[in-house]
């Protein structure tokens, strides 16, 4: 009986160790991780532009009603082209003193107020000539300047869906390509990753540069063609993962 119960006592031991090493071989199992990129081209809808509204006087009070007349002028300009009240905003709001160097040193010129606003313009693919005709308006105000505009979608969560389906695919093929160098095959995934979407505006370089003669040289552009030209692009939505798939 003393010899039984020892041998029951060493087999208990001895099937608890047999159970946990296949636990191990399960937490072992064959992984290969992968990223994937997906790209969807489409034409933009929606332009945001910045513009600054300045002027210098003899003093602050001067200059700001002087800005505010402008700042005026513009909203009337926007609100006249159906640009809602929501899509305009102001960005900033400065008075600084203005100097300029000369032989005998700095020299005080006055108050500058400066204001700028930011607005956005949509369904611009419905009346391409609109986004036009607001800027030839615009900067027919005389201390107007551009500071800057961009184009985009105004509803991107469908392109960056579709974007993300065609990275996953990416990353999928590359996985089953790994997968049968090793004599394996793809079962499951472990864990996906997204390090997020990148927007970006594609475009021929000869429109890129017509586009910056627009930018920085508005009011020529006007005099010689009649009109402002502004060529949209394309706007790219990238998305990148990255997976661990399974492998058996």
């Amino acid at each position: 009986m003393r010899h039984c119960v020892s041998i029951r006592r060493v087999a208990v031991p001895v099937m608890l160790f047999a159970a946990l090493s296949l636990m191990g071989c399960e937490r072992r199992q064959n992984t290969v991780v992968v990223s994937g990129v997906g790209t969807v081209r489409a034409q933009p809808d929606t332009i945001n532009m910045t513009i600054s509204l300045r002027h210098t006087a003899e003093t602050t009070r001067e200059a700001q009603a002087a800005v505010t007349g402008m700042v005026r002028q513009a909203l009337e300009i926007l609100h006249h082209a159906g640009v809602e009240e929501r899509n305009i905003g102001t960005a900033f709001l400065r008075f600084s003193p203005e100097y300029e160097w000369g032989p005998m040193g700095r020299v005080f010129l006055g108050q500058r107020a400066e204001q700028m606003i930011t607005f956005s313009i949509d369904d611009i693919g419905i009346d391409s000539e609109r986004v036009s005709a607001i800027i030839d308006r615009l900067i027919g105000i005389n201390g107007i300047e551009l500071q800057g505009m961009h184009f985009s979608v105004g509803d991107p969560a469908e392109l960056q869906a579709k974007a993300r389906e065609l990275a996953f695919l990416d990353a999928s093929s590359k996985a089953r390509q790994y997968a049968q160098l090793a004599y394996q095959r793809i079962v499951g995934t472990r864990s996906i990753f997204e390090e997020g979407h990148i927007h970006g505006v594609s475009f021929p370089p000869a429109q890129a540069r017509a586009g910056q003669r627009v930018m920085f040289a508005a009011d020529a552009a006007v005099e010689a063609a009649g009109s402002t030209v502004l060529p949209a692009g394309e706007m790219e939505i990238s998305a990148r993962i990255t997976i661990e798939f399974l492998m058996r």
